[in-house]
């Protein structure tokens, strides 16, 4: 349903239920009024008779010529019933009123005679005996009651259709500002992320406004940042791809078996970079911070550090690079394990490979109180201070480094450190050269 049909509907329901509770009141009210006044006038009437049937007792004419002048005086009361009494004898009763007592409460009663409703007053006279009973119909009352909520509610019957029309343009009248913030994001082409003009808007909208432009504006970053990441990435497949092809050719226009085993080494050397590029390009793309709650669980960092270190032995043994590990049998914390072994890999291959010949890589897990610390340690080149905080982007390596990296190890540490929370830290070595990673991951994500 539309905000505009919803409006409309609660708009002429409310003033609908408001007029039938006025309508209501109205009857109810004049009812109570009217049914005051004739009570009043019954009581006047009946005092009046006792007073004429006390002065003329017997003289019929009298009392006849009494009712005459109280029914001009009294208007719509020529329904007016009366029986004046003395003792148990009827003196006088007017033509519609009964041969019996009509009624035998004293005061204000309510009756039934002639097949119709009554309102009844009861006069008694303890002293002389002179009685006297007057009544009206009772639907008197509730007839002048719907009479005047008729003519007080007619007028509003009369303009409701006005009402509605009024309402229906002051609802679109309402609405305009909607209706141009709708134009204006409609208008819009896919690529244009500049805020949206919240000037015009109304007020109870303007938090959401607020909110999209938010939104927009980081979407605008994140389109951004993707389109640099597709353009880096794209550049640094270039490279692997363009040496492959080159020692392709090579290898075909080879004559000696040597020159062309040595071609093929340097395709296979190729691939596996290019291979490595991709598998992390994927990885840094597939992480998000945002969505990576429903991926943490309880996981044992001492035991994929420990894999990862077995995993990349072979490769330090092959340089002279001494592994190390100092940890405790167990360090449980909330993580996703694919992710924390990326994480760790990146790491130790970053270790080794920036470690010369006869050097060490140690990895160290600490539990305290303020949470668990991953701290990998090399003996290689490091990373000056001014250059510590660069690394962290895609594609950025060190000036002067003989790295054949894509510059995106550390990218997807930090990425990854972030999904979990965690605070990445690199210092150097004081006592050598070489480069301290520590990681932090805060005390809300022990188990």
């Amino acid at each position: 349903m539309s905000l505009r049909r919803r409006m409309l509907i609660i708009l002429l329901s409310a003033f609908f239920l408001v007029w039938m509770l006025a309508t209501g009141y109205t009857i109810l009210n004049a009812r109570h009024r009217i049914s005051e006044g004739v009570d009043n006038q019954l009581a006047q009437a009946a005092n009046y008779l006792w007073l004429r049937a006390k002065r003329t007792h017997d003289d019929d004419e009298n009392l006849i010529e009494a009712l005459r002048d109280m029914q001009r005086g009294l208007g719509r009361l020529q329904t007016l019933q009366f029986q004046v009494w003395n003792g148990e004898k009827l003196l006088m009763r007017s033509p519609q009123a009964p041969q019996h007592r009509m009624s035998t409460k004293p005061g204000f009663s309510s009756g039934q005679f002639h097949g119709a409703h009554w309102r009844l007053f009861y006069r008694v006279d303890a002293v002389q005996g002179l009685d006297v009973i007057a009544a009206i119909e009772d639907d008197f009352s509730g007839d002048v009651a719907k009479l005047i909520a008729f003519n007080t509610t007619w007028p509003i019957l009369l303009a409701l259709p006005f009402v509605g029309v009024a309402i229906f343009f002051g609802v679109n009248k309402g609405l305009a500002p909607l209706r141009q913030l709708e134009a204006q994001i409609t208008q819009r082409s896919p690529t244009q992320m500049a805020p949206i003009d919240a000037s015009s808007v109304p007020r109870e909208v303007q938090g959401i406004v607020t909110s999209l432009n938010a939104l927009l504006e980081r979407l605008e970053l994140a389109i951004e940042s993707e389109r640099r990441f597709t353009a880096n990435a794209s550049h640094e497949l270039r490279t692997p791809l363009a040496a492959i092809e080159l020692q392709a050719r090579v290898a075909l226009k080879a004559r000696q078996a040597d020159e062309r085993d040595r071609a093929l080494h340097q395709i296979r050397s190729s691939v596996n970079r290019a291979t490595r590029l991709v598998s992390q390009l994927l990885t840094l793309a597939r992480l998000d911070p945002e969505h990576a709650a429903d991926l943490l669980k309880p996981t044992d960092l001492t035991h994929i550090v420990r894999d990862e270190l077995a995993a990349i032995a072979p490769e330090a043994h092959n340089k002279g690079i001494e592994v190390e590990l100092e940890a405790p049998e167990q360090a449980l914390i909330m993580g996703d394990a694919d992710s924390l072994s990326i994480m760790v890999r990146n790491l130790l291959d970053n270790a080794v490979r920036y470690s010369s010949a006869g050097g060490t890589v140690t990895a160290v897990i600490h539990i305290d109180s303020n949470g668990v610390r991953l701290v990998v340690k090399d003996t290689g080149v490091g990373i000056p201070e001014a250059q510590r905080q660069k690394v962290f982007d895609r594609f950025y390596r060190m000036v002067g480094s003989a790295s054949t990296g894509a510059g995106l190890g550390l990218s997807i540490v930090k990425r990854i450190a972030d999904v979990h929370r965690a605070t990445l830290r690199l210092d150097g070595r004081s006592e050598q050269s070489g480069l301290v990673v520590r990681i932090i991951f805060p005390k809300n994500n022990f188990v």
